[in-house]
């Protein structure tokens, strides 16, 4: 009869997972994702940069505009290693090339943007 009883208790089905199951997972889990958030994150800021550098070749190209076709009088004076804010940039949108939102820095919203001569180009300042 003992015999039995043993055979049962080996043949009953898990109707579950144990404990030790569960945090072996959840374990697995938390180091793929310490593994994976900081490629990510870094992929992110390299796509803001990129973004924003391309922001700065549209703002370039439009100053560019504005100071050849000077609607309304309007122009911006060039100076090297100055940096551009928003309000500085505004006849851009007086004139109509862009939005003010266009001209706010991906990178970090309360700087603006840094001209350099020798690129001839708008960079984010960081």
């Amino acid at each position: 009869m003992t015999n039995n009883t043993n055979n049962k208790k080996m043949t009953t089905l898990r109707k579950g997972f144990t404990l030790i199951e569960i945090l072996i997972v959840v374990v697995i889990i938390g180091v793929l994702a310490a593994l994976v958030v900081p490629s990510v994150t870094g992929a992110l800021d390299d796509a803001n940069l990129e973004a924003a550098d391309a922001r700065g070749g549209q703002i370039t190209t439009m100053v560019t505009r504005l100071n050849q076709f000077q609607p309304a009088g309007a122009s911006i004076t060039l100076t090297d290693n100055t940096v551009y804010t928003a309000t500085t940039l505004a006849p851009l949108v007086t004139a109509g090339y862009c939005s003010a939102e266009d001209l706010a820095n991906q990178v970090d919203a309360t700087k603006g943007w840094s001209w350099s001569a020798t690129t001839r180009k708008f960079s984010p300042e960081q």
